[in-house]
C-alpha cells in the first residue's frame, strides 16, 4: 500500500508520518519518501544519517520537460529488478534505515538560489511509485510538500490512499477540502486526522470541518514531549501523540497494532 501524507504547512506531517512508520514496522516493512523539496528535519526525526537524494542516482535534476521526455530511462535506472522498482535493491547510500527498521528515501532538495522549481522532484516521486512493487507486508509512507503542489503533478495517481494532517486552522481544513475533491475524483482513499489538538479548539475544529463535509478519521491531542523533541531536532519522542495514533491506525487500516 502507498500512502502520501498530505496537508497545509506546520500541521505536523512529518512528526506523524515518523510517528505511524513506527506504529506500522511493527507489523510490516515500512518505507519512507521524503518528497517534501525544503523540510531538511526527517532525517533526524528518524534518528538516522541523511542518505543521498535519489535524483542524484538518476543523472540529477533537470528542467522539468527534459525529466518528462528521459521518463523511460529514469525508469529503466531505478527498475533493478524485472517486474519494476524495489527499495531494498537500491544501492544503499541511497535509503537509510532507522533502528525501528523503517527505510528513509530522500527524493531531492532545493537548495541553490536561483536551481529553478520543485516540479522536478515531485515529476520523480511520481516515476518512483508508479512504477513501485512491493510485497503483501510491505507499506510506503510519502511525506510531501506543504500544500497542494503534488496535486498538479499527478502524484495522487500513483498512490492507494491519502492521509490528510490538519490542525486547528482554517487554511488547513480549506486545503484538506480541496484534497478531499481530487480524491474523489480518482476513487481514492482518503482520511483526515486532527493534530495538535486541545480540548479548547476541539469542538470548533469538528463543527468547522463538518461544514465542509470533512469527516475527521481521529484526533492527535497535543503533545509537548513531541513538541520539545521537534524543536531540540533530535529523534522523536512521544507518548500521548503516538497512543492516539496507535488507535487511529487500527481503526482506519483495520489492523492490530
Amino acid at each position: 500500500m502507498k500512502i502520501m501524507v498530505c496537508g497545509k504547512g506546520g500541521t505536523g506531517k512529518t512528526s506523524l508520518a515518523v510517528l505511524i512508520s513506527r506504529i506500522l514496522s511493527k507489523c510490516f516493512k515500512v518505507f519512507i519518501i521524503d518528497s517534501d523539496e525544503s523540510n531538511l528535519l526527517l532525517p533526524a526525526f528518524m534518528g538516522v544519517s541523511p542518505p543521498k537524494p535519489l535524483i542524484e542516482y538518476v543523472g540529477g535534476k533537470k528542467e522539468e520537460e527534459e525529466m518528462e521526455r528521459i521518463l523511460p530511462d529514469i525508469t529503466k535506472v531505478l527498475a533493478r529488478a524485472k517486474e519494476g522498482i524495489r527499495i531494498d535493491l537500491l544501492p544503499s547510500e541511497y535509503v537509510a534505515t532507522s533502528k525501528e527498521g523503517v527505510s528513509l528515501i530522500v527524493i531531492g532538495k532545493v537548495r541553490e538560489y536561483g536551481e529553478g522549481c520543485a516540479c522536478p522532484f515531485n515529476i520523480l516521486t511520481r516515476i518512483l511509485l508508479d512504477n513501485l512493487c512491493l510485497e503483501e507486508n510491505e507499506i510506503v509512507l510519502v511525506d510531501t510538500d506543504a500544500g497542494i503542489e503534488h496535486i498538479g503533478r499527478r502524484v495522487e495517481e500513483v498512490c492507494d490512499g491519502l492521509l490528510v494532517i490538519v490542525d486547528p486552522t482554517i487554511e488547513s481544513l480549506e486545503l484538506a477540502s480541496t484534497l478531499n475533491s481530487v480524491a474523489k475524483s480518482l476513487n481514492k482513499k482518503i482520511w483526515f486526522i486532527a493534530n495538535k489538538v486541545t480540548e479548547d479548539v476541539k469542538t470548533i475544529l469538528l463543527n468547522e470541518a463538518r461544514k465542509l463535509d470533512l469527516r475527521i478519521d481521529g484526533i492527535v491531542r497535543f503533545d509537548r514531549e513531541l513538541y520539545i523533541s521537534c524543536l531540540k531536532r533530535k529523534p522523536l519522542k512521544s507518548t500521548l501523540a503516538l497512543n492516539d495514533l496507535k488507535y487511529i491506525v487500527s481503526k482506519i487500516l483495520n489492523i492490530e497494532v
